[in-house]
């Protein structure tokens, strides 16, 4: 029988999502997305994603426990999202859990959602060969400090810490998060909700040089981003092209190319300065912009240029910065798996909710 069995629970936004994992291993990762409900807003509509939420939850830990293989009388925690995100979705899955927890006699383990972008790189994958680290062992082969950088439709942040569980917050948007703004850019050129994946596949045909974007904030000394100034420049030049429908196909893949660049570029500018200040060992990434291919490659070239800057300072025994990232993009979008993940050390430490009718929604719960 596998040990440290948990079921966990998400419904921060538009996504039912319910996953089972061994430790850190992931067993099931169910998610019902709602993209298609939402596609006529433009956006994720609060009251039709609770709906949603309360008709697909119980088929979706049904079918979680099911590929997994695991009856509720083998687990030994429920988890849930408690915030950040809507606060009618995450009242669902709360509901939900609260229920599911007492009726199975299960301690329930409360988990914040930034936490768990931060630490999907840490999910693993089943293995034939049972290959797999324990959470012991991969936080002893963690090179500390780390730098994690969540990249979000709802957030844009750099968090650093030195041990699970206790996070940094150093540098964050003052307005749009990054995949927001390229959502927002891709409704500017009628590509569709949602438009993010859009502009990345149109990217790869593009030069993101063409149109010269400006690369914000280069004046502050923070670790702060801002992308609206992004957004007004596309409109601008959106509309001195003549709009939408007068770009032509390689005008469209090229302003794809230059939007995705900007955007990276900025966070990948905010990183090299802080890897200036953090004597970092890893860099991770995660949330739904991390499945970008693009964004992955921007980071690990800004993590090689910095440590060979640092060489040519005569800074030769600085450590090879390690970087990762979710083994799959099911694991970068909003899901349970890295719920579980989270849950795992909680449960290690015993970290459970004391009284389940006091556990309410945080939509604004900041991770540190």
């Amino acid at each position: 029988m596998q040990e440290n069995l948990i079921l966990a629970i998400d419904t921060s936004c538009d996504d039912t999502a319910a996953a089972v994992t061994a430790s850190s291993v992931v067993l099931s990762n169910v998610i019902a997305s709602q993209t298609d409900l939402h596609r006529a807003y433009g956006g994720v509509f609060p009251t039709v994603a609770k709906q949603a939420h309360r008709e697909n939850i119980t088929r979706v830990v049904e079918l979680a426990l099911r590929r997994a293989g695991v009856t509720p009388s083998e687990l030994a925690a429920v988890a849930v999202t408690q915030g950040p995100g809507l606060a009618p979705a995450l009242e669902v899955g709360i509901g939900f859990a609260k229920t599911f927890a007492a009726e199975h006699e299960l301690p329930l383990i409360a988990i914040n959602h930034i936490e768990a972008h931060i630490l999907s790189p840490l999910a693993q994958p089943k293995s034939r060969h049972g290959s797999t680290l324990s959470l012991f062992k991969q936080v002893v082969d963690i090179n500390f400090p780390v730098v994690s950088v969540v990249v979000s439709g709802g957030h844009t942040q750099f968090v650093v810490f030195d041990e699970i569980g206790r996070y940094e917050l150093v540098g964050q948007t003052l307005d749009d998060a990054a995949g927001e703004c390229l959502d927002k850019i891709g409704r500017m050129l009628n590509l569709g909700y949602p438009a993010g994946p859009v502009i990345e596949k149109f990217a790869a045909h593009g030069n993101p040089k063409r149109f010269e974007f400006p690369l914000p904030l280069t004046q502050a000394k923070d670790f702060n981003l801002s992308f609206s100034g992004l957004k007004t420049f596309a409109r601008n030049l959106i509309r001195d092209l003549g709009g939408p429908e007068s770009l032509a196909r390689q005008d469209l893949y090229d302003l794809c190319a230059c939007v995705q660049y900007s955007v990276f570029r900025h966070i990948s500018y905010k990183l090299s300065k802080l890897l200036q200040e953090v004597p970092a060992g890893e860099v991770w990434l995660g949330g739904g912009v991390a499945a970008n291919t693009e964004l992955r490659k921007t980071l690990r070239t800004t993590i090689a240029d910095h440590t060979k800057t640092a060489h040519k300072n005569g800074q030769a025994n600085i450590p090879k910065i390690r970087f990762r990232a979710p083994y799959s993009k099911r694991l970068t979008m909003d899901n349970a798996a890295m719920i579980a993940v989270v849950a795992g050390f909680k449960l290690r430490r015993g970290e459970f909710v004391k009284d389940t009718t006091e556990l309410d929604r945080k939509p604004r719960w900041e991770v540190a």
